[in-house]
């Protein structure tokens, strides 16, 4: 069967191929008997028909059940006898055809998995990273527990606003030359100083007391302006203060630990220790990756990469970005998206996971790891117990949604990641 392949930018390649009228002819008979076994040909009874009155009577259907046998026999000759020849798309058949004298031949495009020139992962030099907890780090998670927990309480009669304090105002915003009614909001909470609240509201707000009118200004963007051209005009906030509050902080001690099941302060400070060393330890793992997959990918161009794989790459950040929108409440849609520039915005970060992700697959393919099944299944039990359901039927309807592989194949960069930094020296444990 000869074949000829020829090789284009971005790893998609053509291929021409073609069988000999001795094989079709050969394969014509075998689909013009098995057409017999069912066939109806008026003056006999099936499957007793002579196979050229068959031929006859059937002869589209046949051509057509031939050539995509036919077709199917070449691509497997195909993907067979070459080495490192992994399809990363659909092939797409062109020109298909039986010619006049017999043969048979074909035209197939398709991407496929390049085979990437790495330099020696014992060339790497890892950073050193250190990992020990010091006091003053616990400290400050301590002040962000005791700031979580902090109540509001009400201040003195004459107490002023000041940066830190919340201010209970009733709020009407009304913007120069807009057509919509103002927008009023009771009770509205503000913490004068935070950086959540606009600097000119914080100001116009400083040195007020309990029943004083405040006027704020700012410039709001237009509906629908360009971000960087100068189409603003001016929102007055008109605030009543309410009431002004004074954060409370819990006191340090066993009993803020008890809130949270746990003994003293004592054990509250070692179980902060223990997070803290594990964001270090994930920190530090994840700068070695980027240090050793920067030090595997120094020669290859991330430019030269199968346009299948960035498009599927942009897809995915395309769709995290549409659901973030949709968890605030926002409904993305081509009139208020320019979905073409986010793409371009997402493309550079995209094509650079979709290459880390190809020299991992191929480092776990040359150094022979397995997929990790008992991580795969601690997994899906963890995921199960958050649900609430036995892990056998989550297990199940991820297999049906066709997640179990997405599963597996992260598991399986994971261990990759650890051999890949095991092999460049990584104490991942010290």
């Amino acid at each position: 069967m000869p074949y000829k392949i020829t090789k284009h930018p971005n790893h998609s390649v053509e291929i021409d191929a073609n069988l000999e009228s001795s094989v079709v002819d050969e394969e014509r008979q075998k689909v013009a008997r098995t057409f017999r076994n069912r066939a109806r040909v008026p003056g006999f009874r099936p499957g007793k028909a002579p196979l050229s009155a068959v031929q006859a009577r059937y002869a589209d259907e046949i051509r057509e059940d031939l050539t995509e046998k036919l077709v199917e026999i070449l691509w497997r000759q195909i993907v067979d006898e070459e080495e490192n020849f992994e399809p990363l798309t659909r092939p797409e058949f062109e020109e298909v055809k039986i010619s006049t004298a017999g043969d048979f031949s074909l035209r197939v495009r398709l991407e496929v998995r390049p085979h990437l020139e790495l330099l020696p992962i014992d060339g790497v030099e890892l950073p050193e990273v250190l990992i020990e907890v010091t006091p003053a780090e616990v400290d400050a998670e301590l002040d962000k527990i005791c700031s979580e927990q902090a109540t509001w309480e009400p201040a003195q009669e004459d107490a002023v606003v000041v940066d830190g304090v919340l201010v209970e105002a009733d709020l009407t915003a009304v913007v120069d030359g807009a057509d919509e009614e103002p927008k009023t909001e009771e009770n509205a909470q503000l913490i004068v100083g935070d950086p959540g609240v606009p600097p000119e509201i914080s100001e116009a707000l400083q040195g007020a007391k309990v029943g004083d009118e405040r006027v704020g200004e700012r410039k709001v963007q237009t509906d629908g302006a360009d971000e960087d051209a100068d189409e603003t005009k001016v929102a007055h906030y008109n605030m009543v203060v309410k009431a002004i509050k004074l954060k409370q902080l819990p006191e340090l001690d066993d009993a803020l630990a008890q809130g949270f099941g746990l003994e003293d302060l004592d054990e509250l400070k070692m179980r902060i220790k223990e997070s803290v060393t594990q964001q270090k330890e994930s920190a530090r793992r994840d700068g070695w990756r980027r240090t050793a997959l920067d030090h595997l990918e120094k020669d290859l161009d991330a430019e030269n990469l199968p346009p299948a794989l960035v498009t599927d790459a942009v897809n995915e950040d395309l769709q995290r970005f549409a659901y973030s929108l949709a968890m605030q409440g926002q409904t993305p849609n081509g009139d208020q998206l320019d979905w073409q520039a986010l793409r371009a915005r997402f493309e550079p970060e995209a094509r650079r996971r979709a290459l880390d992700t190809l020299v991992l697959e191929q480092l776990a393919r040359e150094w022979e790891i397995p997929v990790p099944e008992d991580d795969v299944n601690d997994y899906v039990s963890a995921e199960a117990q958050r649900k609430g359901i036995p892990a056998a039927e989550h297990r199940a309807g991820l297999e049906s949604e066709n997640q179990l592989e997405r599963i597996r194949h992260s598991a399986l960069m994971a261990k990759t990641v650890s051999e890949m930094l095991a092999r460049a020296g990584a104490e991942e444990g010290a």
